[in-house]
């Protein structure tokens, strides 16, 4: 067991030495008639238990509340497993991503619902990761930043919305706001994942020179190109007609994703179906798992109730008897 704050512990001696000294300060009282003729008289036994009890309570209850004011602790050092990647998830969220081309064992769903199914659960299985989020559309936004709480990224993947960035499709963006949350990361695993069912229509960094710098910093990307490349059920003007709902096509950029890889030793995957997401995943898996040893990490159990409890209990118990069985009659 340690203490968060050690220096508390001295409490009780400073206490003492106040007491000492306001003891030492009293004046003589006044002359008055002597009482020493009482002296005789057998005391009771409530009398002769009041001070040592009272006393007793009086040094339990500072002795206790010291010891949780100094915040007792019991640190549990773990050891980070020695295969860890840093993965930052960079996902297209513009409005394509609603297409519902995607297949399924139960039929057709959107692009962006069978990208949160795949993406979640591989998110579920990174023990001792530590994975971050990037969203873009038209622009691009930090969602979470790189972190070993698996859980909040997967409840954040879970949330993803097809438009929430825009209507665009800022891949270069993206890219880039992924890579300035890696760059400075010590670790030689470092990692994107990139999934885009369209072209770069909007943003200010190109792709290809945001694949340049990850080059430099030398960052795998891997791409991810969604969708089957026809046409897609969705949202649009003329789905009566059709015999469902028009919406956007899934001519995502092959060629670009493709040199992305290249460029940064990274691998692209055209993922068409759920089990080809789950496919790249473990190949991605494989590819990604570099040796390279992580900070231990220490976790703090409080152990300060208790004894807070304890001596709110002796002073109440104290303050109780004062006030009944040891009451004081002037």
């Amino acid at each position: 067991m340690s203490f968060a704050f050690p220096a508390f512990l001295v409490a009780p001696l400073v206490y003492i030495f106040f007491r000492l000294l306001a003891r030492k300060n009293q004046t003589e009282s006044v002359a008055a008639p002597s009482i020493g003729i009482l002296r005789d008289v057998p005391r009771s036994l409530r009398l002769r238990l009041r001070s040592p009890t009272l006393r007793t309570l009086e040094a339990l209850t500072i002795l206790l509340l010291t010891v949780a004011a100094a915040r007792p602790q019991r640190v549990t050092i773990v050891e980070q497993p020695k295969l860890a990647r840093n993965i930052m998830l960079v996902i297209d969220a513009s409005n394509s991503m609603s297409g519902e081309d995607f297949p399924t064992k139960l039929g057709l769903t959107s692009r962006m619902e069978g990208v949160k199914t795949v993406v979640a659960e591989y998110v579920r299985s990174r023990h001792g990761d530590r994975v971050g989020l990037v969203v873009f559309g038209n622009t691009s936004y930090l969602q979470s930043p790189l972190t070993s709480d698996t859980l909040l990224v997967e409840k954040l993947v879970e949330q993803l919305q097809p438009r929430m960035a825009g209507d665009g499709t800022a891949i270069g963006d993206g890219l880039g706001l992924a890579l300035k949350r890696l760059r400075g990361v010590e670790g030689k695993s470092k990692a994107i994942i990139l999934m885009t069912d369209g072209v770069n229509t909007a943003g200010q960094v190109s792709p290809l020179k945001a694949a340049q710098i990850a080059q430099e910093f030398d960052i795998q990307i891997h791409t991810i190109g969604i969708g089957s490349g026809s046409i897609a059920l969705g949202q649009g003007p003329f789905g009566s007609l059709l015999g469902g709902r028009a919406g956007p096509t899934a001519e995502f950029d092959e060629s670009t994703l493709k040199e992305i890889a290249r460029l940064t030793g990274g691998v692209y995957f055209n993922a068409s179906s759920l089990e080809g997401f789950q496919e790249v995943y473990r190949q991605i898996d494989a590819l990604a798992q570099t040796e390279g040893s992580q900070p231990e990490r220490p976790i703090v159990h409080e152990l300060f109730t208790p004894w807070a409890v304890a001596g709110l209990i002796s002073l109440a118990l104290s303050l109780l008897l004062q006030s009944t069985i040891f009451r004081r009659i002037p």
